[in-house]
């Protein structure tokens, strides 16, 4: 399992059910990670995005049982998350947020894909989960600095548990 997410200097992703930032080459990334995995989000991180993602299975972790979109699958947890993708053969069940799916996924990851936003976003209300960098070994780097397209400086991140995980 592996959790994709940018984070700014204090770990925010989010505020008012939105990204705080703008990276085209982030979108970017993150659609090469995800693309004919299944994708295992919130409620309101799907209600976030707007629409199914395409080319990937879109399961949706709820308690109610009901889905913000067509294309979208419910699931009840975490474990359920986890046999189908098995089930579907994937190479990777991919954690894409919000903040609460992170917290529950974490132990459980064996991988984290993070892009490190150079910012102190403003209005955040969504955390990624703080870890213990002892736990884990950094596999990946890829720096890229501010730019026309790109109003802060950021960093792609790949990283791989040091230690088994929890079952």
């Amino acid at each position: 399992m592996v959790l994709i997410a940018a984070l700014d200097r204090n770990g925010a992703i989010g505020g008012d059910n939105a990204l705080l930032w703008h990276l085209p080459d982030d979108l970017k990334r993150f659609k090469a990670l995800t693309l004919g995995q299944p994708v295992l989000m919130g409620r309101k991180t799907a209600e976030a995005i707007g629409r199914a993602l395409p080319r990937r299975r879109n399961l949706v972790l709820t308690r109610s049982g009901r889905v913000p979109f067509a294309g979208m699958e419910a699931v009840d947890s975490l474990d359920a998350a986890i046999a189908q993708a098995a089930a579907d053969g994937a190479d990777a069940l991919c954690v894409i947020g919000g903040g609460e799916v992170y917290a529950l996924a974490l132990p459980r990851a064996t991988h984290l894909a993070l892009t490190h936003v150079d910012t102190d976003a403003a209005g955040a209300d969504a955390w990624f989960p703080a870890f213990d960098p002892a736990q884990w070994v950094e596999t990946g780097r890829e720096a890229h600095a501010a730019d026309a397209r790109h109003a802060h400086a950021f960093a792609f991140v790949d990283y791989r548990r040091a230690m088994p995980t929890t079952p």
